[in-house]
């Protein structure tokens, strides 16, 4: 008697596991995760972080370059914006993974925001001593834009007027 209640009063303490709770590889960190770090940090990354695995958000910016050792990958470069720093960190990449990178940032364009995790290198002995950091998984955090440039005529009236100032001046001058 007593045992057998002892018992269902423990399976009914236990909690049921339910089958469609599962990790999912792509879901952003929250500060609990001691892997997740910043361009930044890695930046100035000390030697324990040496082949450790880590996750980080940056911009992809510049291009992407064919990996000279590997047909099947690429270097791309993640930057973020820290105060008025823009630290970098070369990633090395599949080529299906830089497939999701829509626009690479430069002047008029906001890059792809990726998250990338992978392995952290200082001084990565497969390519020459880099500080780089081999992905296994990338995923987009935010699509990148393009800001269209527009001509306004208003921003170049001062430089008229000081032009035609010096001008002025400059003819004066030659009469004196």
């Amino acid at each position: 008697g007593q045992a057998e209640v002892q018992e269902q009063e423990e399976q009914q303490e236990q909690p049921q596991i339910d089958p469609d709770n599962r990790v999912n590889p792509q879901q952003m960190p929250d500060s609990s995760f001691l892997y997740d770090t910043s361009i930044a940090e890695l930046a100035d990354a000390d030697p324990y972080m040496n082949n450790q695995t880590v996750q980080i958000v940056g911009e992809a910016i510049g291009d992407i370059l064919n990996a000279a050792d590997d047909p099947n990958c690429v270097w791309v470069m993640l930057q973020e914006k820290v105060d008025n720093d823009y630290p970098q960190i070369s990633v090395f990449m599949t080529r299906s993974q830089a497939e999701l990178i829509d626009h690479l940032g430069r002047y008029g364009v906001q890059g792809a925001k990726l998250q990338v995790r992978g392995e952290f290198h200082l001084a990565c002995p497969q390519h020459e001593g880099l500080t780089d950091l081999h992905a296994e998984n990338v995923s987009v955090v935010s699509r990148g834009s393009v800001t269209p440039q527009t001509f306004d005529v208003q921003q170049f009236v001062p430089g008229a007027v000081l032009f035609v100032v010096a001008g002025a001046l400059l003819l004066v001058f030659r009469r004196l």
